[in-house]
């Protein structure tokens, strides 16, 4: 039985440069739960908006969003852990390249699963954490 998940960010202010020079303001990764390691899709948002006073965007840019082909990449584990590393291509392209981010879910019991982004520094330490929400599939 298929299990494909969505989390995204909200919107993040300032936005998201990673080493490679890609640029985000919003982050979505869809994968099938079961089967990470599988095809994916990350879209990555480079517009910018306005914020309303209760944190809502208002006008943002018209840059087009970036769709990629994404798997994840098994990594560390521990209990109730797992992360992975992100990689992605355009379509059309043969191979997938690492983007300097990491994808951890965390399970606890019955509760939903949670995710957050890890934005990697070129030594792969630790740059800033994103917090994923779950959205509902559409």
């Amino acid at each position: 039985m298929a299990h494909p998940v969505r989390f995204a960010s909200s919107y993040l202010v300032p936005g998201v440069v990673l080493p490679s020079g890609q640029r985000f303001h919003r982050i979505a990764l869809h994968w099938e739960l079961d089967e990470p390691a599988g095809e994916g899709s990350c879209h990555l948002d480079p517009n910018a908006c306005g914020l309303d006073d209760f944190g809502d965007t208002t006008m943002c840019t018209k840059m087009a969003v970036a769709p990629l082909e994404m798997r994840l990449v098994p990594g560390k584990r521990k209990p109730g852990h797992h992360a992975y590393a992100v990689e992605c291509r355009r379509a059309g392209e043969a191979s997938y390249a690492a983007l300097a981010m990491r994808v951890v879910t965390i399970a606890h019991g019955h509760e939903p699963l949670q995710c957050r982004l890890l934005i990697l520094n070129a030594d792969q330490s630790v740059d800033r954490i994103v917090e994923l929400r779950r959205e509902p599939r559409s």
